[in-house]
């Protein structure tokens, strides 16, 4: 487990210290739920950005076009 000191506007500390009271939870525990779910974010993000980069529409689209065409089954129609 680490430490850092951590400086806050004082409106963003208050807001943080209400939605954690709120959330039954101490302003530590918020505070380090908030991060992680970034981080997971940011991480996401990453990955997402790295798939788009190795997409090949070209061979996608190729793929798609050998697809049959025919009617959908009952319940895949478009509205």
């Amino acid at each position: 487990m680490s430490n850092y000191p951590l400086r806050l506007p004082d409106h963003v500390m208050a807001e943080a210290k209400e939605l954690a009271e709120r959330n039954g939870a101490s302003l530590n525990q918020f505070l380090t739920s908030l991060i992680a779910e970034r981080i997971g974010e940011l991480r996401a993000t990453a990955q997402i950005q790295a798939r788009v980069e190795r997409a090949n529409p070209a061979l996608a689209l190729a793929i798609l076009r050998r697809a049959p065409d025919r009617v959908p089954l009952a319940g895949d129609e478009l509205p």
